[in-house]
């Protein structure tokens, strides 16, 4: 994947009786996903699956990993560099709102960061693991041309 320009962001398999379903989580650095990058992904694992599998039948769905997802683990804080997203932290009790520039095993570090409904933006803002009780991607509708 990493020769298309593609990261896995996630997997996840279910077997139900003969049938296997897989859904494959994909993002690019570069771009917004596509179509087309789904279809590319598509088509590379359903042969290779497909035979792993034999007689089973596989249903693979391949998608974006959307406007709100939760972050399931510090390894997704590395993978979503430069997304917005909202952290739930303890220290503070509220939504921690901000861009993703850092991460490593300890902590991420948020620019332009808000608290709660604060309406006061915080330029840099680390913020420990150990204080994040939830996490998820935040998508927000801004339109600076009018200044609204």
């Amino acid at each position: 994947m990493e020769a298309l320009g593609i990261t896995i962001v996630d997997i996840n398999r279910v077997d139900r009786g003969f049938g296997v379903g897989v859904t494959i989580i994909i993002m690019t650095k570069d771009h917004e996903v596509t179509v087309a990058d789904c279809s590319k992904v598509y088509k590379l694992v359903y042969p290779r699956m497909e035979l792993q599998l034999g007689e089973r039948d596989l249903h693979i769905e391949v998608s974006t990993p959307g406007l709100q997802r939760t972050i399931k683990d510090v390894y997704e804080f590395s993978l979503f560099g430069g997304k917005r997203v909202r952290v739930y932290d303890t220290k503070h009790e509220e939504w921690v709102s901000g861009l993703i520039t850092d991460s490593d095993d300890a902590s991420v570090t948020l620019a332009s960061a808000y608290i709660g409904d604060s309406k006061e933006m915080i330029e840099t803002m680390v913020v420990d693991f150990s204080r994040i009780q939830k996490a998820k991607l935040d998508y927000r509708w801004e339109d600076n041309s009018n200044g609204n």
